[in-house]
């Protein structure tokens, strides 16, 4: 899944699972949202964020775990200057409350 990122289609997998299969020698924002406090995804296809991750050239993929009740926007970007990108994307309408995880890549 996660060296496929172009057809940006919801997949169902758990969030270990993508733990898992994050490429060591990229780095990764992920956005998490639980569904059972908000019942609307925070992940629509008119997301605004999509076309400044678009203009960055930057590969994402959405995730849904139906066990947890939970979906994920997983967003593959280059390493170094990881906090910097995580705060321009989560100024393109992410409340501060969105959660998010920044994995940097192994050097």
């Amino acid at each position: 899944m996660l060296k496929d990122f172009s057809d940006h289609k919801i997949i169902q997998k758990s969030f270990g699972w993508i733990k898992k299969n994050l490429d060591p020698l990229r780095s990764y924002i992920i956005l998490e949202n639980d569904l059972n406090k908000q019942t609307d995804s925070i992940f629509p296809k008119s997301l605004i964020a999509y076309q400044y991750l678009e203009k960055g050239n930057y590969a994402w993929k959405k995730v849904y775990d139906s066990k947890y009740l939970k979906e994920y926007l997983v967003i593959q970007i280059d390493p170094g200057n990881e906090d910097d990108t995580l705060g321009s994307v989560m100024g393109y309408g992410f409340s501060k409350e969105t959660i998010s995880y920044l994995y940097k890549a192994e050097k």
